[in-house]
């Protein structure tokens, strides 16, 4: 029997890899990363090369799933799509649209972003929620407050490099890799140009071996840090004039605004020397052109839109916006509007968080459980593992199994989906057609997920699913596409493009090449069109109209004397993959990392199996002990939980109460606590 060689990319992480399938008699055989394909050029990571071993999962959903006093039942597709329609039109007709939620995971595919956001508002909800406010978006809102869109590094051109919060060896980011080549590519062209690489973290990363200089922060203090900078290359003089004068707004303000913050003031604080802050931000500032790749480190804890602010303010003062090798703003891919309808009630939260896109979790957990201003009765959870990823995991239980109707669409039993009413299988990224795009140096380009063999068992995609429930609610008027094709071509057609243009091309360039400067040229997409370094914008909603700090609240001693953090270890993705025996073996067990030092004061070995606890519960977790790691600090594994891998998680530490007060993010990567003495 032949086999066939499908051209299709991955959709396992954001990078969105080029891959070949090989299909032979309708089964998936090998995956093999494509050459041809810029986001990639053929390496695959772990997870893409075991792709296989996750399709054909024994674990894999494969018929829908219903809970009954006995346990979950497989039903027909039918049973499930008839009662979750008829007990959401009751709900509607009882109570109102707004009381369904759509809860949403990270967008690393397109579908994963659109699934279910026209059925909300056909329906009538504004309700959509996830996990926004923990990854990245907090960050993007900060670049755009102060010049308008996000930034990304141009490594190629550059002199200077500040990876702060960020270890892109095992987190990249879209296109780190397809302009390159490859991170680890990239930094051996960096290191043999002399380029001199900082990295600002309070955890020994794997960046940390690859950088001149590991400055290792306090827990929290990034923020004071920052402000520290802009003092510095302030007072000293050593900030652009020209771009200030002509792009910047109210410097004259924030130069007054920014005096006590000193670098002897940051200090203490951050525990990095007042000469070291002061010789950073005179090396940033000089060695020009520079970049700052911020990253997820800085998300998930409550001062990360100032903090963020902070940094996109140096990058303008030392004038290392929107030129070769600094940082720079990539072009962008126009797709049709998603909802296309509008609804006229306000989504949970707005009136506390008025400038987020998005609900944070927390403030549906607060609505269902206090019913202030109500409390929905319903949630649709799709691509998205909400007991485990967000804080306060015995809340989050609590708020799950008050709801009426919990409709878990995945591919595999998670710890949510056992909560929920009904389970539907969703077919796996080789199973349906989606795509992706990619902003880059060489422009903007899509590529198309192909369908590269059919669903396994009863699974369908999550368009099928919506429009089936839609169309018993009476909502298919709503919809200009009736299946995913459409649905592509309806979001590309901006681009005057369709699936059919694709043949076995893997990507179609649909944007001309970056411009340096254009930004410049044109102005900045902000109320001035220019810097802004005072916001009038945040001073009209009640915001501090300069970057602020807090003082950290995790300086406590006595019974909680730690502070924690926590970690994605690299082989995995969110929650994902710890089912998956050939990725598994790479990192099997769950970890606290901590310094020796601390594991002496509680008679605790390398390899002992202790306890956690902080203010909100807690874990048991394997003891790993590490001679880089800052004492104070426990660096706990994130992400386990689920039935199959037998670990904690971690949210049952973290705490939901303290958020950022512009985004609600919440200090899942901030929290005290301690470790039992002793081996339990």
């Amino acid at each position: 029997m032949k086999r066939e060689k499908i051209r299709t990319i991955c959709g396992f992480c954001h990078l969105s890899c080029g891959m070949i399938a090989e299909v032979e008699g309708g089964r998936l055989i090998s995956v093999r990363g494509d050459r041809s394909h810029p986001a990639n050029k053929g390496s695959l990571c772990i997870k893409g090369a075991y792709a296989r071993d996750v399709v054909y999962s024994p674990e894999r959903l494969t018929h829908p799933l219903k809970k009954t006093k006995g346990g979950f039942k497989k039903v027909s597709w039918e049973e499930a799509f008839t009662e979750i329609a008829e007990r959401l039109g009751d709900i509607r007709e009882r109570f109102g649209a707004k009381y369904l939620v759509l809860c949403k995971g990270a967008p690393v595919t397109e579908d994963a972003r659109d699934g279910f956001v026209q059925f909300m508002s056909a329906f009538g909800s504004p309700n959509i929620t996830g996990v926004d406010y923990l990854c990245s978006v907090p960050r993007g809102l900060a670049h755009q407050i102060v010049y308008g869109q996000r930034t990304d590094p141009d490594y190629e051109n550059t002199r200077f490099i500040i990876f702060w919060g960020t270890n892109p060896l095992d987190s990249n980011r879209l296109g780190v890799r397809m302009v390159y080549g490859g991170i680890d590519k990239a930094l051996d062209r960096l290191q043999r140009k002399g380029v001199k690489m900082v990295v600002i973290d309070p955890i020994p990363t794997k960046m940390v071996s690859r950088a001149n200089k590991w400055i290792p922060i306090r827990l929290g203090t990034d923020g004071a840090l920052a402000l520290a900078m802009i003092h510095t290359i302030i007072k000293e003089n050593l900030y652009d004039h020209e771009f200030v004068k002509k792009w910047g707004y109210g410097f004259e303000r924030l130069e007054e605004w920014i005096t006590p913050f000193s670098p002897k003031w940051a200090e203490d604080l951050t525990g990095i020397s007042a000469r070291e802050i002061e010789a950073l931000s005179i090396e940033y500032s000089g060695k020009r052109p520079g970049v700052i790749f911020e990253g997820n480190g800085l998300d998930q804890h409550p001062q990360v839109f100032q903090t963020v602010r902070a940094i996109a303010m140096l990058r303008a003062l030392s004038g290392n916006l929107d030129i070769p090798g600094g940082d720079i703003f990539y072009p962008t891919i126009p797709l049709s509007p998603l909802p296309t309808i509008s609804v006229s009630d306000q989504p949970l939260g707005k009136d506390r968080y008025p400038l987020f896109p998005s609900i944070p979790f927390p403030v549906i957990m607060d609505s269902i459980l206090s019913g202030n201003p109500y409390s929905p009765k319903a949630m649709i959870v799709h691509h998205a593992n909400p007991l485990l990823v967000n804080p306060n995991g015995k809340r989050v239980r609590q708020t799950l199994e008050k709801l009426d109707l919990l409709t878990v669409i995945d591919i595999f039993k998670t710890a949510t989906a056992e909560l929920a009413d009904f389970i539907l299988p969703e077919a796996s990224d080789f199973e349906k057609f989606s795509f992706r795009t990619y902003s880059s140096l060489n422009g903007g380009l899509v590529s198309l997920r192909r369908k590269v063999i059919e669903p396994l068992g009863e699974c369908k995609n999550i368009f099928e699913i919506e429009l089936e429930i839609a169309n018993r609610i009476g909502l298919e008027g709503y919809y200009t596409w009736r299946n995913e094709i459409e649905w592509i071509d309806y979001r590309l057609s901006p681009n005057g493009i369709k699936t059919s243009n694709f043949d076995d091309q893997p990507f179609i360039l649909v944007t001309s090449p970056l411009k340096y400067g254009e930004t410049r040229e044109k102005g900045f997409k902000t109320p001035s069109k220019k810097v802004e370094f005072y916001s009038e914008k945040m001073l009209e909603y009640g915001y501090d109209p300069f970057p602020s700090f807090r003082e950290n609240l995790l300086q406590k001693v006595g019974e909680f004397p730690l502070q924690g953090t926590t970690r994605r270890p690299g082989v995995y993705v969110h929650t994902k993959f710890r089912n998956i025996p050939s990725i598994r073996k790479l990192h099997p067990h769950p970890l606290v990392e901590i310094h020796p030092e601390e594991a002496k004061k509680r008679m605790i070995k390398d390899g002992d199996t202790i306890e956690i606890e902080s203010p909100n519960g807690k874990i048991s977790i394997r003891v790993s002990l590490q001679e880089k790691m800052r004492p104070g600090l426990a660096l706990i594994d994130f992400g386990w939980g689920n039935p199959w891998d037998e670990g904690p998680n971690v949210n049952l530490l973290t705490d939901d109460s303290n958020r950022d007060p512009v985004t609600g993010t919440t200090g899942n990567r901030e929290f005290i606590c301690n470790l039992r003495e002793g081996k339990y």
